[in-house]
């Protein structure tokens, strides 16, 4: 079992909210997949997802990153990983001041291990070294980002800009900060979080982790420049991974963004409540789960602002999770209007 650290450090939220405001931060949002477990025809940033508005994943992070740069007073860094098969799609749904770069394919396998005509993004693990080799890593550097979180596409709960996260790896000093979750049960689908040989690592389920590894990963990581430097020509693995494609079993090849874990000289682990951070989106049957995960971050939002809670379902502009002081004090014990949608 690997010991964390909680989250909610108010000295950590303060330092990490002084360093995204000096531009020291950047996001990388892993959106190469496609929609396949959701029965969805593109990629998967394009599907419907809030209560109210029905707003794409790839709307919402967009809103959100609009937010956060306004809340900082700083044009934040983001750029997202698409694939071959997604990045025309994805540069449709993005402004041009939001970076692209794209991620390898290779082909499916049959179960007979031979390949198909068919090829799929390999993973989230080459997501350092397309970053690195696509020059952006370079103009991040020279405008000063000296810290890199990733994020889900499909983890709609994931910030984009943490300040949490970012004041406890510079206080740290650390190589990568992995943020977690209490595992729900053994049988949770999640890689799990332990230590060997003295090195944090992260083992799937699928390879029987040990029963006390009670830290479930959520895939969201910060990365500091010079351990991605370090790492942009790592080769890592392949795992296969037995699927599903329309209805018939094969494997996929993909490698791991964990398996960078054993070239980090210092990993560190902070613990967040499950509601706060971590609520994807892998097939249909989340999509209830994960709407009511979203209400349930607004209604925590607007009763901090307000100190009323609605008792209807809505949906929260995101700027109120960002709030400018103009904001706070316009709603600070304002009546809330009877609508679904609520604006600044």
């Amino acid at each position: 079992m690997h010991t964390s650290t909680k989250a909610g450090n108010p000295d950590d939220i303060a330092l990490g909210r002084a360093l995204i405001a000096a531009g020291k931060v950047g996001c990388i949002v892993l959106a190469g997949g496609d929609g396949s477990r959701l029965g969805w025809d593109g990629p998967k940033g394009t599907f419907p997802l809030s209560l109210v508005k029905q707003k794409t994943l790839f709307q919402m992070l967009k809103e959100r990153v609009e937010a956060a740069s306004r809340h900082f007073e700083y044009d934040l860094k983001c750029a997202l990983m698409t694939s071959p098969n997604n990045q025309e799609v994805t540069r449709e749904a993005f402004p041009e001041n939001i970076d692209l770069f794209s991620q390898n394919v290779i082909p499916l396998l049959d179960m007979d291990k031979k390949p198909l005509p068919q090829s799929r993004p390999n993973g989230n693990g080459e997501v350092l070294h397309c970053f690195y080799s696509s020059g952006l890593f370079e103009k991040w550097k020279a405008a000063g980002i000296e810290y890199v979180q990733t994020i889900l596409i499909d983890n709609p709960l994931a910030e984009p800009f943490d300040p949490n996260q970012i004041g406890f790896h510079f206080k740290k000093r650390a190589d990568v900060i992995i943020k977690a979750v209490e595992r729900i049960n053994l049988s949770e689908n999640v890689g799990v979080i332990g230590k060997k040989e003295g090195k944090v690592c992260i083992v799937e389920y699928c390879e029987n982790p040990p029963e006390d590894w009670n830290l479930a990963n959520t895939s969201l990581f910060s990365f500091s420049m010079s351990f991605i430097e370090k790492v942009k020509d790592v080769q890592l693995p392949l795992h296969e991974i037995k699927k599903f494609y329309h209805g018939k079993p094969i494997f996929k090849r993909e490698c791991f963004i964990f398996d960078l874990l054993p070239h980090a000289d210092k990993t560190e682990v902070l613990l967040y409540p499950r509601e706060e951070i971590f609520a994807p989106l892998k097939s249909r049957e989340d999509v209830g789960p994960v709407q009511r995960a979203l209400l349930e971050r607004d209604r925590s939002c607007i009763q901090k602002l307000t100190g009323k809670t609605p008792k209807q379902i809505f949906e929260l502009d995101p700027h109120f999770h960002y709030p400018t002081e103009a904001l706070k004090e316009k709603w600070q014990k304002a009546d809330l209007p009877p609508t679904s949608y609520i604006e600044p």
